[in-house]
């Protein structure tokens, strides 16, 4: 278990906001809970097998076990800004009657992750992240407590925003095609994966499928395949499973493949996770 330092607030709080042309990025998971806004592009975001088109202000909230990316559908200006929070370093300030992290983790896996705002809650939400960048430009005495009483308000803000707001139906599953497939790798992700035995199993010609998916997650499924071995393995390891074990639950069957990947994809070993 993680000693949290409560003095050192920017070690817990990743914050980002960045302007792009041209973007490309791949599937990823991250260590924290992510917040993303986005303030232009033309985008789509895929979660899981979902696949939310975005519009300016749209809020997309994930935890720490769901791959995600964003995928672009023109060349136009990507501007966003995103938060990575400590869940450890944040739970504490929960009251027995409000949960702060409600929103990560009180829903399906991979379900009801983008928040639409009215246009005053978009401005309300700008609003704070301005003053959070604005703290950040010029740190004096106190700038800790203030970031943590912004955040701790954004949090109550988006919190009640995704318990107000109707169950989020504007979101496209993955083609039709696609899904038993998607199923499968969920439910087999210690078995054969590879192309030939896919293209087996579903009578799908491998060339098609990797064009397919390409073209609907705008990236290749054996990143996928991956994101989703690792996403396994982490929970693994946070249930107590042994590092070997665990790679053999998650469909490594080289212990040097899946060292390599874990702590390339999640920034530690696996023997010192968690």
């Amino acid at each position: 278990m993680e000693n949290i330092d409560y003095r050192n607030i920017d070690k817990y709080i990743n914050y980002s906001h960045n302007a792009i042309l041209s973007p490309h990025v791949d599937f990823h998971l991250h260590e924290g809970y992510e917040i993303f806004f986005l303030l232009s592009g033309d985008v789509n975001y895929f979660v899981e097998k979902k696949i939310y088109p975005l519009r300016y202000g749209d809020l997309m909230i994930t935890n720490n076990h769901e791959i995600h990316r964003p995928f672009f559908k023109s060349d136009k200006l990507y501007e966003r800004i995103c938060m990575e929070i400590n869940p450890l370093f944040i739970r504490p300030f929960s009251s027995p009657g409000f949960d702060l992290l409600h929103c990560f983790t009180n829903r399906p896996h991979g379900d009801q992750n983008r928040i639409v705002l009215t246009p005053r809650q978009t401005d309300d939400v700008l609003g704070m992240f301005t003053r959070l960048e604005k703290l950040d430009k010029g740190p004096n005495d106190g700038h800790e407590i203030l970031k943590l009483s912004y955040v701790i308000e954004l949090l109550v803000y988006i919190n009640r925003a995704f318990l107000k707001v109707p169950f989020d139906n504007d979101r496209t599953n993955v083609p039709q095609r696609l899904v038993p497939i998607f199923d499968y790798i969920d439910n087999n992700l210690c078995g054969d994966l590879s192309l030939q035995a896919l293209e087996k199993k579903f009578f799908i010609d491998r060339f098609y499928l990797c064009k397919l998916f390409k073209k609907s997650t705008g990236s290749n499924i054996h990143n996928y395949i991956i994101y989703k071995r690792i996403s396994k393995a982490k929970s693994l390891l946070q249930q107590g499973a042994s590092v070997m074990d665990t790679c053999s639950e998650c469909g490594f069957n080289d212990y040097s493949n899946f060292y390599k990947m874990f702590k390339k994809i999640v920034g530690v070993s696996p023997g010192k996770y968690v």
